[in-house]
């Protein structure tokens, strides 16, 4: 029978159906890697979706306009020189807090690590409260320290408590602070475990600041020996993402305060005086709907640590990575690598994991360390043994991967480490292990596979120069990873094993890749890529 349509009609007709798979497919193209990742939480964590972590569309990377890409916020930012004293990065991510802090009209959440702000940090939180409670005197501001063992249980030059903290607020805020209805914690969710590792500034769900950053004056403004770190802002609906984030670590706060035994060991909460005729904890957060700024794609990724709810439970999870290299002790559980539910409340381990899988043409990943310091039980991993696995098959694979950690050995002071293995062949000699095992091949030609496709090395600030003047090595407290030059994490996220609350992004944008490229991954390894102990370009390969 003939068909009734008109010849015309049917070949337009047909032309749209093209166009439109055309069109679908690009669409489903622009964003292989994050996709890769969804579909990986998805499967492993579904009933945390919306929580513990979201993929929205309609943000924008972006910052204030005051130098570079605006959205980039990394420190010291002296890159090519010796000396770093008089370096300006860590007071431009002050100013970005301050900036999106002034402009609050609802809700301020910080999330950070004990000890709490101090310095330029201290200052800009204060001075953009300030102007925000002259809009609207009642603005939720929820403040969270993550505590480490004593660490918010005395006050001392390395430890603070929540109570001394709202002092200190409310005597910098003064008048202001009247009435004002803020709130502090001090966090630990596990005895020993886990506390919350999350940096993040959020302001009203429309502006987000998260990345490394400690809001620590001594670890990054100056000094003799500052502490290199990324973090980044954006504007949009993943704001509210944060938000979402901190409302878990709050409902945790809520429900572990009311306990005399929690209370001393776990969780310290002080509300200022806005908070004494109202009896219903600030949580959920409470915010305007948020709108599209821009269209960046953006997943929010975030992990539980030991102790907190997950929502959706913890049913299912991956099987154990049976490698018993990658265990500390055998008379303790490896959680990172062979607990089934805690992969669950921690998805965004399996995302990283994920986002490196996703690779086809790059690895590109600048952190503190990969190997975690052995101390059972408190920590029981040594490597992720997954992650391992990932970056062989990328090596045998051809795959270029390029690494750089914090020197071994490197600390801001006596008291604050940032490196945990021996030396750089620690993480070559997994490496080696894990190409022999995976391609079923001898010693020598593993070596040969790494040497053809892996960069590795110390951080370094500058050409040629390996130290800082006082002799300490440069450390790099960076969590970042990026894919084909394509798709980037930034977060709070180490790759080392780490049982804490953790939150970041993952970012596939084009215009903000070839940012984050430009000022940050070349420019760090031209810096560091003399002190190479792997470098395929260079044909260095030394184990």
């Amino acid at each position: 029978m003939a068909s009734s349509f008109p010849r015309c009609f049917r070949l337009s007709l047909l032309a749209i159906l093209l166009l439109s798979h055309f069109l679908v497919s690009a669409a489903c193209a622009e964003t292989p890697h994050l996709d890769a990742v969804e579909a990986q939480l998805r499967q492993l964590a579904p009933g945390s979706e919306g929580t513990v972590w979201k993929r929205t569309d309609g943000n924008l990377i972006a910052g204030h306009g005051v130098g570079g890409s605006h959205w980039l916020l990394q420190s010291p930012d002296c890159w090519g020189q010796g000396d770093c004293s008089s370096a300006t990065g860590a007071q431009r991510l002050a100013d970005a807090i301050r900036s999106d802090i002034a402009a609050a009209l609802e809700w301020v959440d910080i999330t950070t690590l004990v000890t709490y702000p101090d310095g330029m940090f201290q200052e800009a939180i204060v001075s953009g409260l300030k102007e925000a409670l002259t809009h609207n005197p009642d603005i939720t501001i929820r403040i969270l320290g993550g505590t480490p063992p004593v660490m918010g249980s005395v006050d001392t030059g390395l430890t603070e408590t929540a109570s001394n903290y709202m002092d200190r607020l409310k005597a910098d805020l003064g008048s202001s602070a009247d009435n004002a209805r803020i709130i502090v914690a001090g966090v630990e969710t596990s005895w020993l475990y886990s506390w919350n590792h999350a940096k993040m500034v959020a302001v009203d769900g429309k502006t987000v600041i998260t990345g490394g950053h400690n809001l620590w004056e001594g670890a990054y403004a100056g000094g003799p020996n500052p502490v290199s770190d990324v973090s980044m802002r954006l504007t949009g609906p993943a704001a509210e993402s944060a938000h979402i984030f901190a409302d878990l670590l709050w409902d945790f706060a809520e429900t572990w305060s009311q306990d005399w035994w929690s209370r001393l060991f776990y969780v310290e909460v002080v509300k200022g005086e806005g908070f004494n005729s109202i009896t219903r904890f600030p949580t959920p957060h409470e915010v305007s709907a948020s709108q599209a700024e821009g269209d960046a794609p953006v997943l929010a990724l975030g992990g539980l640590g030991f102790g907190m709810d997950v929502p959706g439970g913890t049913a299912g999870g991956l099987e154990p990575a049976n490698d018993s290299e990658a265990t500390c002790s055998r008379l303790h559980t490896d959680y990172v690598n062979n607990d089934a539910e805690y992969s669950v409340a921690n998805p965004e381990e399996a995302g990283l994991r994920a986002l490196i899988a996703s690779a086809t043409e790059s690895v590109f990943i600048s952190q503190q360390d990969l190997l975690a310091v052995c101390a059972p039980p408190v920590s029981n991993s040594c490597y992720d043994a997954r992650l391992f696995d990932i970056l062989a098959d990328k090596l045998i694979r051809e795959i270029p991967v390029k690494i750089i950690v914090s020197s071994p050995g490197a600390k801001q002071s006596l008291a604050a480490p940032y490196s945990n293995m021996d030396q750089m062949t620690d993480i070559t000699d997994i490496l080696i292990r894990k190409v022999r095992a995976r391609a079923d091949v001898d010693q020598t030609t593993a070596e040969e596979i790494i040497c053809h496709s892996l960069q590795l090395a110390p951080i370094r600030i500058a050409d040629n120069v390996d130290t800082w003047a006082n002799g300490r090595g440069i450390a790099n407290h960076a969590k970042v990873i990026c894919v084909d030059d394509a798709a980037f994490y930034i977060g709070s996220k180490n790759l080392y094993p780490a049982t804490l609350q953790d939150f970041g992004f993952i970012v596939e944008d084009s215009k903000a890749a070839a940012d984050f490229k430009k000022e940050y991954m070349d420019v760090i390894w031209s810096a560091s890529k003399h002190a190479a102990i792997v470098d395929f370009e260079e044909g260095v390969c030394n184990f």
